[in-house]
């Protein structure tokens, strides 16, 4: 019989064989009652949220049984939340001539005390110079603590196109607590 552990994502993290041979947590050797120990340290990244322990038995004549689930949570009762350390903005860019376009990539480097892997996600709000605001805006990890999004700038007559946009980036781990915002600005200026 084996049981297979899941962690928040679904992913398998770990797979292990259970026994009826009466070695703790078992406790009688033949009784038909399957245990196994499964240990934390082997995890290498402990996510907080929804583990499922999926088992699965197979006799003697190769069937197997019904699949069973069962769920463990896990929480972090001394949770710190993460830590946006910086950020990689240009100064300034020059909006492209007619026709053109300009990828421009920004990315914020952030830290959890948790560990890298407590890190949930990444959004910045971006204000026009005019002051009108966009929606929170996800940014991809690069699995190293650095978070980036990039897009295409392209010309634009708009005169609220023209001026400081102001960046508001927010990290948040998986208990959903937020680090304290962080804005940085670019300055968008005409073509020369």
């Amino acid at each position: 019989m084996n049981c297979s552990v899941k962690d928040p994502s679904g992913n398998i993290i770990a797979t292990i064989a259970m026994s009826d041979n009466g070695v703790l947590p078992d406790t009688t050797a033949g009784d038909g009652k399957y245990s196994a120990a499964v240990n934390v340290n082997n995890i290498s990244c402990l996510l907080v949220g929804n583990y499922a322990i999926d088992y699965l038995a197979l006799n003697t004549s190769g069937l197997y049984s019904n699949q069973i689930v069962s769920d463990i949570i896990v929480i972090n009762s001394a949770n710190m939340p993460p830590v946006i350390t910086g950020t990689n903005l240009p100064d300034s860019v020059i909006r492209p001539l007619p026709g053109d376009s300009l990828l421009l990539t920004i990315s914020v480097n952030v830290n959890d005390p948790d560990g890298i892997c407590d890190l949930k996600d990444v959004t910045f709000v971006t204000v026009r110079p005019n002051g009108v605001t966009f929606p929170p805006i996800p940014m991809s990890d690069n699995g190293n603590g650095e978070f980036l999004f990039s897009n295409y700038v392209s010309y634009s007559t708009d005169p609220t196109s023209y001026g400081y946009f102001k960046y508001t980036f927010t990290a948040k781990d998986r208990s959903n607590i937020e680090s304290i915002p962080v804005t940085d600005s670019i300055k968008f200026v005409l073509p020369q």
